[in-house]
């Protein structure tokens, strides 16, 4: 192959939209596979990367993920999360809810990170055990925006207080929910967000 056939993992990083420590992370576990220069840079196959990309989106060649048309009177949600039996949960249980919101799923970090970039929204519910990039990379990626401060972070996982800890910890912001989905506190967090963007509800 020629020289224009491999890239830097700066490089790798803008094309798939994360940063130099993911791509990285990616090399190191065997995802993507690299070779070093003499001088002892770090480069990837270009078709590799790409390869990659569309393997965990589908989606490469568009800077955004396709979302509907937002509707700024409603409370805008992504929910991140691979498991599709607990997807169908929360969003069956989420539609009963009093506050009127959009609901955007992804099925994994490198797509929640994707829509979130698209859609702005101003609650994120995530699950922490992922594939490929998982809840925890995925909220340090994220909370390193600046333009994304006010959105707020729920967990919701399945591990304790200290397999959180030994995985190197959340941001104190972030809230913590178990699972299975704790129904009414979900809710309560949907009103506490709505209330503070001044959005209406619905009736009781």
């Amino acid at each position: 192959m020629s020289s224009k056939d491999w890239i830097g993992t700066r490089e790798a990083a803008d094309l798939m939209g994360v940063s130099q420590r993911t791509i990285q992370k990616w090399v190191d576990s065997g995802l993507l596979k690299s070779s070093k220069t003499l001088g002892g840079h770090r480069r990837l196959d270009f078709r590799e990367v790409l390869a990659y990309a569309r393997a965990r989106e589908g989606i490469l060649g568009n800077d955004n993920p396709v979302v509907p048309k937002l509707d700024d009177n409603l409370l805008r949600v992504v929910l991140v999360e691979d498991d599709p039996v607990f997807r169908q949960l929360c969003q069956l249980q989420m539609e009963g809810f009093r506050v009127p919101h959009q609901l955007h799923i992804a099925g994994n970090g490198y797509q929640g990170m994707r829509m979130v970039g698209a859609i702005r929204p101003h609650l994120l519910l995530t699950d922490l055990r992922m594939p490929g990039i998982d809840g925890f990379e995925m909220i340090r990626e994220l909370r390193s925006a600046k333009d994304l401060a006010d959105m707020r972070i729920v967990v919701i996982t399945g591990l304790d207080a200290a397999e959180i800890f030994n995985r190197g910890g959340l941001p104190e912001d972030v809230t913590i929910l178990p699972k299975p989905l704790p129904v009414d506190t979900l809710e309560n967090i949907f009103q506490q967000r709505a209330v503070t963007l001044g959005l209406q509800l619905k009736k009781a």
